[in-house]
């Protein structure tokens, strides 16, 4: 069986590459207890591991050389990549020397799926399903009934055939509503076919509680006085302040969930390592006593969540729960071979995310059968789905128009549109929480160029931008009063770690103790005010940035932005066809889009009901045109296809096109 040798073979590589991936030398080491030490690392000896000292080391293993073939072993319990420090827990042994040579090993998610594949019942199982995937499946023609209660937009109602397919994609661009979709077409499903059970999968912690919760509001709003008893959290790395008046979803004794709750509140500074220690091992011992309870239910309530590594670990477990449908929400991010060894989980799949953003998460980047099974997702294999089968969401009401066209431009084919609140309250609030108050930075899409060129630091561990730092921080302080009026949030996103240790230095320096920064990985699922993109090296010698995952990166960072997106470049790096798309809006005058029409010109839809009938007496002339975001534009039509009217867009002269089924409806109204 080629399938199974090859994935095989990516599983033994990854493994191999992973155990040699986290390798550092020790600058001087200090012991705090017993138990607790301090490691500072020789930033000289780390030219390439830049992004490898970071928070994701936190929970793995720590092991070092001792004299007469002893070694030491620890617990990394804080990492702090901005100096270059690593706190100890549970050391065993002397701490290491200078110059030492220490190894970090990060947990093995991979070992639960190399022993399925290796498995004399399950090695087989998934791919045999994975294979009975055709684009020729039989359709069925079922469908749940529209919650009412729950406004849903056209492609959200088409979802509502998906739970009854045998394998089917939900493509969520950002700001879609992905996971509202999902929660409504969960509620609905346990509601209708109350003998059914569901098995939610996601790739992280927080997704999995953001997803579960959203499902659970969603009962709420459909009155089932029974969802006290529909669903469970699995696993024990939950956050409690997402369950906060849902404790129902973590079913244990009150006793233990009160607990949690006041002791997530009294969490000290992550630099008191003895402190810290202290407080985590308590929260991780509580968890573990409700992990306990809510296992028992595994096989009892008709929705279980939990991650997608989880299930992996506790694959038996699951099994016998006899799922009928598995949902994978941020599929796109879960490997093809992790999703491969869940199928027999299940009997139907729904699989939920956005191949257009981050890809699956892998390190043995030369191996061709690693790049195929560990560094690709399910939507990779999207040909091997029903059309009917596949619903693309396409409108989102996160970003700006402005935003929205760029990214739906360069990322998904122009099909991506912005729809705002129809209720005039809704739609009022929509557009006061998008304002954009600070003088110097009023466009919704701005760039800002600087000097100065990325290179390589020894103290931040890795590629750096003074010019670009600085003048993140610059625009983070003078946009402190719009902050305060607009209680909006303003994010620094940057690839790499070692910018970011800079742009917490220069904040430092400049008495901002903590500044909201952060990689743009990281970041992928939040949304903010202001984004200010800081691209450090797009168009240099960094492989990782103008390469490997640019498209994917940028895709997420543009896409954070609700209403204003600044871009911080040097000239070069306008080589970047994604940079330098950003830039021609950047130019654009800012009363391209006006909150009030050109008083010398007609309105579109005095000319509607519009169609072939009337076509040649607009043709060709200006007209104002209200976007559903209530700003005018001025446009001239050009012709109808599919229902739809092209027009051409004034002054820019760009190409766009409206539905005529809303031009006429807005006319109606």
């Amino acid at each position: 069986m080629p399938h199974l040798r090859q994935i095989r073979e990516a599983i033994s590589v990854e493994e191999l590459a992973h155990r040699n991936a986290s390798i550092f030398h020790v600058a001087s080491a200090r012991r705090l207890s017993t138990r607790i030490g301090v490691l500072r690392l020789n930033t000289k000896k780390h030219r390439g591991q830049s992004d490898v000292l970071s928070e994701a080391l936190e929970g793995a293993n720590a092991w070092w050389p001792l004299p007469e073939q002893q070694h030491g072993t620890a617990i990394v319990l804080s990492v702090f990549p901005e100096d270059n420090e690593i706190q100890l827990t549970n050391v065993k042994g002397t701490l290491p020397s200078e110059d030492t040579q220490l190894r970090i090993y990060p947990p093995n998610f991979i070992e639960p799926l190399r022993k399925l594949y290796h498995h004399e019942k399950y090695a087989t199982e998934g791919l045999k399903i994975f294979r009975a995937f055709n684009r020729n499946a039989s359709v069925d023609d079922r469908t749940l009934p529209v919650p009412e209660v729950m406004t849903l937009r056209k492609q959200q109602k088409k979802a509502l055939t998906l739970p009854y397919q045998s394998h089917a994609l939900l493509f969520g661009p950002p700001g879609t509503g992905k996971t509202y979709t999902l929660s409504a077409l969960i509620a609905q499903f346990l509601l209708h076919e109350p003998g059914q059970r569901v098995l939610l999968l996601s790739h992280t912690n927080a997704a999995v509680d953001d997803a579960l919760v959203k499902v659970d509001k969603a009962l709420e709003r459909l009155e089932d006085y029974n969802r006290s008893k529909r669903s469970v959290r699995i696993g024990k790395n939950f956050s409690m302040p997402a369950y906060k008046g849902r404790e129902h979803l973590l079913p244990s004794s009150k006793a233990l969930t009160s607990q949690l709750e006041k002791l997530e509140k009294e969490k000290p500074e992550q630099k008191d390592a003895i402190k810290y220690d202290a407080w985590l091992t308590k929260r991780d011992n509580l968890r573990k006593e409700i992990d306990e309870h809510t296992r028992k239910l595994l096989h009892e309530r008709p929705l279980v969540a939990t991650t997608a590594a989880s299930a992996g670990w506790r694959f038996e477990q699951f099994l016998e729960g006899n799922f009928d449908w598995v949902v994978f929400d941020e599929a796109s991010q879960v490997s093809l071979y992790q999703v491969i060894a869940l199928l027999p989980l299940g009997k139907r799949y729904l699989f939920c995310g956005d191949d257009r953003q981050l890809p699956p998460v892998y390190v043995a980047h030369t191996n061709t059968q690693a790049k195929r099974w560990i560094g690709k997702s399910i939507f990779s294999k999207a040909d091997q789905f029903p059309e009917t089968s596949k619903i693309f969401l396409d409108e989102q009401d996160r970003m700006l128009p402005e935003i929205c066209e760029l990214v739906s431009h360069q990322f998904y084919e122009d099909r991506l549109k912005t729809a705002v609140p129809y209720q005039d309250q809704a739609r009022t609030q929509w557009h006061k929480s998008r304002q954009r108050l600070h003088k110097d930075y009023q466009k919704a899409i701005d760039i800002v160029f600087v000097e100065d060129h990325a290179r390589w630091r020894q103290r931040f561990m890795g590629e750096v931008r003074y010019g670009s730092a600085e003048k993140a921080v610059e625009i983070y302080k003078s946009l402190s009063d719009e902050r305060e009026t607009l209680n909006a949030e303003a994010v620094i996103l940057a690839p790499l770690h070692s910018q970011l240790r800079l742009i917490r230095e220069v904040a430092r320096k400049q008495g901002i103790s903590t500044i909201p920064c952060s990689t743009i990985h990281k970041a992928q699922g939040q949304e903010h005010h202001t984004v200010i993109l800081d691209v450090i090296n797009l168009s240099g010698n960094n492989q990782f940035l103008s390469e490997t995952l640019s498209k994917e990166l940028i895709n997420v960072a543009f896409s954070r932005a609700k209403a204003r997106l600044i871009i911080l470049a040097n000239k070069n790096d306008l080589n970047s066809k994604y940079i330098n798309a950003a830039h021609e809006p950047a130019t654009l005058d800012s009363s391209t889009h006006a909150n009030v029409p050109n008083a010398s010109l007609p309105h579109l839809t005095d000319h509607a009901p519009i169609g072939e009938h009337n076509l040649e007496e607009i043709r060709d002339r200006l007209f104002n045109l209200l976007l559903p975001t209530g700003e005018y534009i001025q446009v001239k039509p050009l012709g109808i296809q599919d229902k739809y009217l092209q027009v051409e867009k004034q002054p820019a002269g760009q190409i766009a096109s409206y539905s005529l089924i809303r031009l006429n409806d807005q006319h109606d109204g």
